[in-house]
């Protein structure tokens, strides 16, 4: 039991490390994303998406479980929930409507590997009512995300 807490510590504190650089990276890319500067891709749903690095692994299909980390923020870049800090994966199986519809679609154009940029329009995530108090109604959403694992 005592090495199972102490392989977590490791892991969480080695997701802490990571955040400066994860949230410089997401508050430039919604900075970019505002300005025009950020070449994305928009599904027919309205889903934009950028990809920051490609992924090399096996496609994303519906059905699989897929293993994610993911940073996510209101459009000004204040951040209301992360996997990072908890130190464990987001793990769901893909497609079948566990998740927001925005994650479902943006993760299924992922090959297991990449890191990607979501915009997501309120109308693929919670809705005009929002997800109060953390998510306000109308509110588009960014996940910079990280799919590890395609199973």
């Amino acid at each position: 039991m005592e090495e199972q807490q102490a392989e977590m510590q490791t892991k969480i504190a080695a997701n802490m490390e990571k955040i400066p650089a994860i949230e410089e990276l997401t508050k430039s890319t919604i900075s970019d994303y505002k300005a025009g500067k950020l070449e994305t891709k928009t599904t027919a749903s309205g889903l934009k998406y950028y990809i920051v690095k490609n992924g090399e692994g096996p496609n994303a299909a519906v059905g699989s479980t897929v293993s994610v980390n993911y940073y996510g923020t209101l459009t000004d870049g204040t951040m209301f929930d992360n996997s990072f800090q908890r130190g464990q994966v987001f793990q769901f199986p893909l497609g079948g409507g566990q998740v927001i519809k925005g994650w479902d679609e943006g993760i299924a154009l992922l090959k297991e590997g990449p890191k990607a940029s979501f915009f997501i329009l309120y109308t693929l995530l919670y809705g005009e009512a929002g997800s109060p108090p953390v998510i306000p109604a109308k509110a588009d959403l960014m996940f910079y995300v990280e799919l590890n694992k395609v199973k």
